[in-house]
């Protein structure tokens, strides 16, 4: 099982990047020519594909505090036209 992952892994780029119509005949052929290659393969395949915590960057998704401005140490809130100062 060790030597079919080890293929597996080494062919996982090329998989990867192919179009889904020549990647499922890809993988038709290799089920017939090594089945152990093929569920190996296929197992990361569908794990890449799958939704991760880490695909988006940590500060995604967290809330941002309000600050007032006595916490800004702010009194004016300064121009309400949206233009800097």
């Amino acid at each position: 099982m060790q030597h079919a992952r080890a293929v597996a892994m080494s062919l996982f780029d090329i998989y990867s990047e192919m179009a889904d119509e020549d990647q499922a005949v890809a993988l038709a052929s290799l089920k017939t020519v090594d089945p152990s290659v093929h569920d190996a393969l296929v197992q990361l395949l569908v794990t890449d594909a799958l939704a991760h915590v880490l695909d988006s960057p940590p500060w995604h998704g967290l809330a941002t505090p309000t600050l007032s401005m006595d916490e800004l140490g702010r009194e004016d809130p300064g121009p309400t036209d949206g233009a800097l100062r």
